[in-house]
Order: structure tokens, then C-alpha cells, then sequence
């Protein structure tokens, strides 16, 4: 999987130290992935929810969220937004969804 909108996941690593080795991980782990469904999606990443039109992870033990669109057909994830847990509870990323 390509992954668009890096610079999102940079930032986050920047702000928030304690979530650099999760998303390193998680950026290894979709480069190496051929998703053709969510459920491979699950497969790979079980801690993955499908939220609307979107994916959301739990990064760095639950404590941040990373909000991505996955083309299956084009093999791309991109990146809406790292957050953490308590903006992500907040919704304001749902209208990105369609949720």
C-alpha cells in the first residue's frame, strides 16, 4: 500500500514523542500490505475499526487514533489525521467520513 499524506503522520511524531515507535510500525506494516477488503485490513492490524467511509487505528496502546481512506482498487491509505484519543472523541473529523 502506498500511503498519501505522510506529512501528517511526521507531525504527529514531532508533538507527541510517545507515539513515534507505534507509528513507525504502522507505517511499516501498511508499506508491506495489498489490502483488497477491510477484513485484510483486520487481518493485518486487528485493532483497525471501520468508521464510515474510513478506517481508524488505534495507535500507541489506545492513546491516539490515525484516520486514514483506504483505496483498495488503487492500493493507497490516506491519512486524515493522527489525533489523540480525547480530539478524536470529540468528532470533528467524522464530516471527513461521511459518518
Amino acid at each position: 500500500m502506498d500511503i498519501l499524506n505522510r506529512g501528517l503522520i511526521d507531525e504527529a511524531k514531532k508533538r507527541h514523542s510517545t507515539w513515534k515507535g507505534s507509528l513507525n510500525s504502522w507505517e511499516k506494516i501498511v508499506k508491506g500490505a495489498a489490502w483488497k477488503h477491510f477484513a485484510d485490513v483486520r487481518l493485518t492490524l486487528k485493532n483497525a475499526d471501520g468508521v464510515g467511509d474510513c478506517v481508524v487505528f488505534n495507535i500507541a496502546h489506545n492513546d491516539a487514533r490515525l484516520i486514514a481512506m483506504v483505496s483498495y482498487e488503487f492500493q493507497t491509505v490516506t491519512v486524515l489525521g493522527v489525533v489523540s484519543h480525547k480530539v478524536y472523541d470529540k468528532g470533528g473529523w467524522k464530516n471527513a467520513c461521511n459518518c
